[in-house]
């Protein structure tokens, strides 16, 4: 997993939308486009679809996402539901769709990130689609983003699902190796002090 990691630090940085992108997008009918996914994105928050096992307004671990919603449909909670717990998920079914909005200290929208698995999109990262978008649903980045798929690898057992803290924590060394240019939230810093057992190995 280490040699897996390192690799994938060298491919960092966010990856943005692109002709590249949307040509893999195109290839397939079963891959939404970045405007049809927002729209499923937000009829989960109209309706408040809270992840099973998790809460509104959780703790982030950056200053940018002090707190985190996460949202999922149908499929997901299913599937966590069925297996007992977040961490006890090896597959998520096709379909999936989890999304995590992000908030600064005053509970100011800051942005939303998604994963939707497409069958047969991705197969080697287990054909999930990852997407960015800012607070009014301008597209960040959209497709096979290695940024994302390079820290959701860290969880592969899960099925590139972390749970939410501090269920998992990731230790310093590896937030700093992803996030270089952030600042990690002063209460992400006091929980994995409070739950050392929780961070990931």
């Amino acid at each position: 997993m280490a040699s897996k990691l390192s690799f994938g630090l060298l491919l960092g940085g966010l990856t943005t939308l692109s002709a590249a992108t949307i040509a893999i997008a195109a290839t397939s009918t079963a891959v939404p486009t970045p405007e049809d996914l927002w729209k499923q994105i937000q009829a989960l928050k109209a309706s408040n679809a809270i992840m099973a096992q998790s809460h509104p307004f959780q703790l982030g671990s950056r200053t940018v996402d002090y707190y985190t919603t996460d949202l999922s449909n149908g499929p997901v909670n299913e599937a966590i539901h069925k297996a007992g717990k977040i961490t006890a998920v090896t597959r998520y079914p096709n379909g999936s769709l989890m999304v995590k909005v992000d908030y600064d200290k005053n509970k100011s929208l800051t942005g939303i990130t998604a994963m939707l698995k497409v069958d047969g999109f991705d197969a080697a990262d287990r054909n999930w689609l990852m997407a960015q978008y800012s607070p009014t649903g301008k597209v960040v980045a959209y497709g096979k983003v290695s940024s994302c798929i390079n820290c959701h690898i860290i969880v592969t057992k899960q099925d590139f699902n972390f749970a939410p803290p501090p269920t998992q924590l990731l230790p310093i060394p590896i937030w700093k190796a992803f996030f270089p240019a952030q600042t990690i939230s002063p209460a992400y810093a006091a929980l994995l002090k409070q739950h050392p057992e929780a961070v990931v190995k």
